[in-house]
């Protein structure tokens, strides 16, 4: 029971940044119907921001949060009204879009390499305090993302179907035609769900920084798994997102008590294949 209770705790925790990420990249798949590879810059730029604002501005962990998370999601927005929705209007299909996205993610990954250097940098000002629980060390950085990832969560499930806007939302992205005549403004209702997911990518990057350090290859080390996720999710679905999220987190967790963590990759990686030869296979 004590490897079963480390699994889920040490799960949930390393579970929590990559749920956020997860939302914020299955939204944009949600709308616009393509993977974004270029997401994994939003995540980049998060942990920069916050390295940022506690290095150089001295702010505290907790104060660069915010700044942060919101400057990824201007990021976002940015990527969206300057390249992408351009491209939709052109008439570009997913593939193509897919393969513009890479081009941008390695384009922004590289500018950003050129200005910041290939170091390694830590978030300073940073103390966390320690706590205790069921025996297991926890910090309270670490809290604070499992926090944050319920807070968020729980939001973003209440705007998307509780909501007038969350309604619009859903609209544009199941039938863009309907929702045009319905009289919704899609450069509106996008550039909201591209902020909210640039949010969402930012606070993944704050918090994976928080809790190694950030380098420009900081997202997209992470990308692959997010497709993972998404994919196994089901498209679009922010809930199956957030359960395939944990399901990876404790299941990689629980393979790196009893072996090593790259054994914990592998598995995940033949458990992804089995997952798509049967629903292959289901349809």
């Amino acid at each position: 029971m004590s490897l079963l209770t480390n699994a889920l705790l040490l799960g949930l925790i390393e579970a929590a940044p990559l749920i956020l990420a997860a939302m914020g990249f299955t939204l944009i798949f949600y709308l616009n119907g393509f993977m974004n590879i270029a997401f994994a810059e939003n995540i980049t730029f998060g942990a920069f921001f916050a390295v940022f604002f506690t290095s150089t501005l001295g702010l505290g962990f907790y104060l660069s949060i915010i700044p942060a998370s919101l400057l990824s999601g201007v990021v976002s927005v940015l990527t969206y009204l300057l390249i992408f929705r351009p491209a939709e209007r052109r008439g570009i299909g997913p593939a193509e879009m897919i393969i513009l996205s890479v081009g941008l993610s390695f384009v922004l990954r590289y500018v950003t390499r050129l200005i910041v250097g290939p170091e390694l940098y830590y978030l300073e000002n940073v103390t966390p305090t320690y706590f205790r629980f069921m025996g297991m060390g926890m910090t309270s950085f670490q809290l604070t993302a499992m926090a944050l990832v319920v807070v968020l969560a729980t939001a973003l499930y209440i705007f998307m179907y509780r909501t007038r806007v969350g309604e619009m939302m859903r609209g544009l992205a199941d039938n863009r035609e309907l929702a045009l005549v319905s009289g919704v403004d899609p450069t509106r209702i996008s550039a909201l769900i591209w902020f909210i997911a640039g949010v969402a990518g930012g606070l993944a990057g704050v918090f994976f920084g928080v809790f190694s350090f950030v380098n420009t290859l900081v997202g997209w080390n992470l990308i692959l798994i997010i497709i993972m996720i998404s994919i196994i999710g089901g498209v679009g679905n922010i809930r199956g997102a957030i359960l395939a999220a944990i399901a990876v987190g404790i299941t990689t967790s629980l393979i790196s008590l009893v072996s090593t963590p790259l054994y914990g990759e592998i598995l995940l990686l033949v458990f992804f294949i089995a997952f798509l030869k049967l629903k292959s296979r289901a349809v």
